[in-house]
């Protein structure tokens, strides 16, 4: 198939186009950040314009594969419904990676932009499926680098330098991280029957809670760590002005982000590994 997929650029986007080009013919669709991916064709649009969405009518495509987003502001609603505009005009099959915060019971402006676009697509008649990620993690791609660091890669370099690694509150929130082969796998798997239009929850084999992430992370660097629980309202100041933080976010970071796959699993075959497997791709 010749598979149209947006945010082409973004960590899990890049994963996803790599693992998808051994089958398929892979258009990565990106904005501002160039995408260099062996095998990938490349293709710079602004979906939140009307430009950008004659380009995509024209590539040909069979299924789009929905991955690009805005996280962070106010605008994040505005900005994700004209992508998701761009990707319903298109008429084809769609997969979207949506997320778990769609269960968060805080709102916030991503959260609300990704219940938006699951309910559009849900409305839209088209064949479809969502994919709800919890925290995806893997490994650098050679000579790619994402606009936005990945979370993880930034928590293993401060672990392997710093001997205290702050914390936001208690640490007791639990998060259940996904390796993006698995989820790359998982989508790839759906495509190959008729989408079911049904939303699946995606994580790793175990949920477990952020500080048990850091000793696990510590264990597999051999490095030993004293963890420094701080005001979550002091990170939430620091958010307003750092590029890669979200105060909304922040605010709800203490809710769970927990993802039972094995309604996902059974439909596809894949085994989510759990993150003591996978956290050596990321040391």
């Amino acid at each position: 198939m010749r598979l149209l997929v947006t945010g082409g650029s973004s960590f899990v986007g890049a994963h996803f186009c790599m693992r998808a080009q051994a089958d398929h013919d892979v258009i990565a669709v990106h904005h501002t950040t160039p995408v260099v991916l062996n095998g990938v064709t490349p293709f710079k649009a602004d979906l939140r314009g009307k430009r950008g969405r004659r380009q995509l009518a024209d590539l040909g495509a069979d299924v789009v594969v929905h991955l690009a987003t805005k996280v962070k502001g106010s605008g994040a609603l505005e900005a994700n419904r004209c992508m998701m505009d761009a990707v319903l005009g298109l008429g084809l099959p769609v997969v979207y990676g949506s997320s778990t915060v769609v269960h968060w019971s805080q709102p916030t402006p991503y959260g609300e932009s990704r219940i938006d676009d699951e309910q559009r697509l849900a409305n839209s008649g088209l064949d479809w499926a969502v994919v709800r990620p919890s925290a995806p993690y893997g490994r650098r791609l050679c000579h790619h680098r994402p606009g936005h660091a990945e979370s993880f890669h930034s928590l293993v370099q401060w672990v392997r330098t710093s001997p205290i690694v702050p914390v936001i509150g208690d640490g007791l929130y639990r998060r259940q991280p996904v390796h993006v082969d698995d989820l790359s796998d998982a989508m790839l798997r759906l495509l190959e029957k008729p989408l079911p239009r049904r939303a699946f929850d995606v994580g790793g084999r175990d949920a477990m809670t952020f500080n048990q992430l850091i000793d696990i992370i510590a264990a597999a660097l051999k490095r030993p760590v004293r963890k420094l629980h701080l005001p979550k309202a002091l990170f939430v100041q620091v958010a307003r002005v750092h590029a890669n933080f979200d105060p909304d976010l922040i605010r709800a970071v203490d809710e769970d982000e927990v993802a039972d796959s094995s309604e996902l699993s059974e439909m596809t075959g894949v085994q989510f590994r759990g993150f003591l497997e996978g956290v050596r791709c990321l040391i």
